[in-house]
């Protein structure tokens, strides 16, 4: 079995209609305060005239936001007390209780949900008492903007490769009811003797866009307690598994494994749905042990992915993905959705199974959350979760079941989980937010920054608990992280708070703290299942994840640097939606330093904080 030597697998959610056409019914949350135990790192300096916030950014535009009155503050440096916000306001910081030596750096987050421009962000434009530093030299120099000129993109083989399509809109037409053209069943019952012998026509994609479908025939080569796992004629070999043709060995082990992962997954994040749906509003809907040939059992199809394996070479990035065309049954449809399975489904690339057997391990835990998702927000909720916080729950999936994967995997490691997004996040987490952008190298910044995020996350502000809560409440995105929050009595429950902390993580590497944070047992157990969540040292991720490290440093720049790309004291850097960038002033060479600011033509939706190290 070859290692896998990007730094994770694409698993592409699919939503179909509901993209659009589910109304949301999210309420407001609340943004104050609770109490309760706190695991938040970093201790907080008030500046007394900073604003706090809900969180939920309404996207103020950062042109016609300006500060144009100028005062100064000054805070005392402690061990206790080394985050100090700069109100838009300030034009002049007075640190004091200094020694010499101490590193300053300065964080900028966007709580919001737009972009601001470099150009309205702020920048420190003189100091005393401090050596100024001008960054990282792959930051560039006073004035640049996050564009990734200068930086090399990632290549085939030292990235992750995602891919997220846009699939046509369900008519109206086809939204009603269908109930009266769909015939009952009886699911069938498998055994263990109808493994290798029974067969489904199953839709499958037929091209890279996957865009296109066809029924093709599959033969069911494992049985587990909780699914299926059929193959694709063409993919399946009674010999060694090779190229893009499975054996039983690898069929088998990837339904033991889903089956070893099942309950633990639906007990943190919900369970899938066991209904399908003829409607966009999904209010019409039936039993699948009624209509669906599988009945509620899970349908795991191997094949090749895109039609991209050719002459011994796959040309394709995806590893898999859940549809959820296959949760609709429409009469007469014209649109994709005549295509769907009727069934729980998601789906695996051969080439991957084979040659990656090891990440497609962690790819079913991915994809399932995807599948629960769908379940819990839009079909008990008729909600929709926006791809960058899908992708994320899924992500922490895995993240979660770490400890599970290697017990069932000898040879699984980080350079297999999602940790091994975050030197592609190192270097590029000020081109995106927490969003997902489609566009190349853009889409692969996406999966690494909202990966990152999550990670610290959870690691401390509450651990499987706050999933938990997040993954099954009746909200979505942001608003369902801030009600999570509220609930399990977290001290940060706004995105102001939780962005500050974040970055200051980013850039302080204290020992059990930020990333590196060891979580407690009773925030790694739900329900007497337990989890793991493992510290991470961004500063040294050639130690996690060897195997990445040793094919790609010599030939992708951001395998060469250790933690964060640091820009200078004067750089200015777009703030993407929910973003955040990082600058390092320079360093303490008196007890007291003073720090200048531009305050003129600045976006006051930005949050601006000194960081002492």
């Amino acid at each position: 079995m070859k290692k896998r030597i990007f730094a994770l697998l694409t698993a592409i959610f699919l939503l179909t209609a509901c993209d659009n056409q589910i109304a949301s019914s999210d309420s407001d949350t609340s943004s104050s305060s609770t109490s309760g135990t706190s695991t938040t790192t970093w201790k907080n300096g008030s500046s007394g005239s900073g604003s706090s916030g809900t969180g939920l950014g309404t996207g103020t535009s950062s042109s016609t936001t300006t500060a144009t009155s100028s005062t100064s503050a000054t805070f005392t440096y402690t061990e206790d007390t080394n985050i100090f916000e700069v109100d838009s306001s300030v034009s002049s910081v007075t640190i004091e209780g200094l020694s010499s030596g101490k590193t300053i750096y300065l964080t900028k987050t966007n709580p919001t949900s737009s972009a601001i421009s470099s150009s309205y962000t702020r920048y420190v434009t003189g100091a005393s008492g401090i050596s100024l530093s001008s960054g990282d030299s792959e930051a560039g120099s006073s004035g640049t903007s996050s564009s990734s000129s200068g930086h090399s993109h990632p290549s085939h083989n030292c990235t992750s490769l995602s891919l997220n399509l846009a699939l046509p809109q369900i008519e109206e037409s086809e939204s009603r009811a269908a109930s009266s053209f769909l015939t009952k069943v009886t699911p069938a019952s498998y055994t263990e003797s109808d493994v290798g012998s029974a067969t489904r026509s199953i839709y499958i994609d037929q091209d890279s866009d996957i865009s296109t479908f066809a029924s093709e025939t599959a033969t069911l080569q494992a049985l587990g307690q909780y699914c299926y796992v059929w193959v694709v004629s063409d993919n399946w070999t009674s010999s060694s598994a090779s190229g893009e043709k499975i054996n039983s060995e690898i069929a088998q082990k990837i339904a033991s494994n889903f089956d070893s992962m099942y309950l633990k997954i639906r007990n943190v994040f919900g369970e899938e749905s066991n209904y399908l749906t003829s409607n966009t509003s999904l209010t019409s809907q039936i039993a699948m042990s009624d209509y669906s040939e599988t009945g509620e059992i899970v349908n795991i199809v191997i094949y090749d992915i895109g039609k991209d394996y050719s002459n011994g070479t796959n040309s394709g990035s995806v590893v898999g993905y859940f549809y959820a065309k296959d949760y609709f049954y429409l009469s007469n449809p014209s649109s994709v959705y005549k295509y769907s399975n009727k069934g729980k489904y998601f789906y695996v690339d051969a080439y991957y199974a084979v040659a990656y057997t090891s990440t497609v391990y962690s790819t079913l835990a991915h994809e399932f959350q995807h599948m629960i998702d769908f379940g819990v927000k839009s079909m008990e909720n008729g909600l929709v979760s926006s791809t960058s916080w899908n992708e994320m729950k899924s992500m922490l999936c895995e993240d979660i079941m770490h400890s599970t994967l290697c017990e069932l995997d000898s040879d699984f490691s980080d350079d297999d989980s999602p940790v091994a997004r975050l030197p592609l996040f190192n270097r590029h987490y000020y081109d995106v937010g927490l969003e997902y952008k489609e566009s190349s190298p853009e889409v692969y910044y996406s999966y690494s920054n909202n990966y990152a995020f999550g990670a610290w996350l959870l690691r401390n502000n509450g651990g499987i608990p706050l999933l938990n809560e997040m993954a099954t409440n009746s909200y979505t995105d942001e608003k369902s992280l801030l009600k999570a929050l509220s609930s399990t009595g977290a001290d940060s429950t706004t995105m102001e708070d939780l962005l500050k902390n974040y970055a200051a993580a980013c850039v302080l590497s204290s020992e059990d703290s930020g990333f590196a944070t060891l979580v407690s047992d009773s925030l790694l157990t739900l329900n007497g299942y337990s989890y793991s969540l493992n510290a991470i040292d961004l500063w040294n991720l050639a130690s996690a994840l060897p195997e990445t490290y040793s094919e790609c440093k010599e030939s992708t720049s951001y395998y060469k640097f250790d933690g964060p790309l640091l820009y200078g004291y004067s750089s200015q850097v777009a703030l993407r939606p929910y973003g955040i960038s990082l600058q390092k002033v320079g360093s303490s060479t008196s007890d007291t330093v003073t720090i200048s600011f531009n305050t003129s033509g600045i976006s006051t939706s930005q949050r601006v904080y000194l960081v002492v190290e």
